[in-house]
C-alpha cells in the first residue's frame, strides 16, 4: 500500500474516488465480489422462500437493513433457510466492514507519514542549504519554525 500511497499523494483531502484503488492495492478484491455475490444470493434467496417478502427489491431491502443494523421491521425472515442467510451475510458483512475500515485507516494514517516525512525532508534539506536561500524563503523558513514551536 506504501507504493500507492507514494504515488497518489498530491493533497491534502481525501477523495471518494480513492476508496477502489485503495481496495485494489491492499488485495481486497476477492472480498468485495464475495460480499456483493453473498448480498445478491442472499437476496435471491429470501425472495424465493420467505412467503411475506415479494420480489426481489424487497429481499434487497431486508438484506441492506440486516448489513447496515438499522433494523426498520418492514420485513422480517420467519423461514429458517431466511433466517440462516440473514445471519450468514451479517457475520460476514461485519467482518468486511472492519476490513474495508481498517484499509482505509491504514492508508489514511500512511498518507499522512508520508506527507510529514516530505515535509520534514524538505525543511532539511532548506536548513542545510541555510547559506544559499533568498530573502523570502529565509523569510518563509523563518515563518515555519514559529508555526512549529507554536504547535509544540
Amino acid at each position: 500500500m506504501t507504493n500507492y500511497v507514494e504515488e497518489h499523494t498530491t493533497s491534502s483531502t481525501m477523495h471518494p474516488r480513492a476508496i477502489l484503488p485503495v481496495i485494489r492495492a491492499a488485495g481486497l478484491g476477492p472480498w468485495v465480489i464475495a460480499f456483493i455475490v453473498l448480498f445478491i444470493v442472499s437476496s435471491l434467496v429470501v425472495a424465493e422462500v420467505e412467503p411475506h417478502i415479494h420480489g426481489f427489491e424487497n429481499a434487497a431491502w431486508l438484506m441492506f437493513q440486516v448489513i447496515s443494523t438499522i433494523g426498520l421491521g418492514d420485513y422480517t425472515c420467519t423461514t429458517d433457510i431466511g433466517r440462516a442467510m440473514a445471519m450468514l451475510l451479517s457475520g460476514y458483512s461485519i467482518l468486511f466492514l472492519a476490513l474495508i475500515t481498517g484499509v482505509m485507516v491504514s492508508y489514511c494514517n500512511e498518507r499522512m507519514r508520508f506527507q510529514r516525512d516530505t515535509s520534514i525532508a524538505h525543511f532539511i534539506d532548506q536548513l542545510e542549504h541555510l547559506p544559499e536561500l533568498s530573502p523570502e524563503e529565509l523569510t518563509a523558513l523563518s515563518e515555519k519554525i514559529k508555526r512549529f514551536r507554536h504547535r509544540a
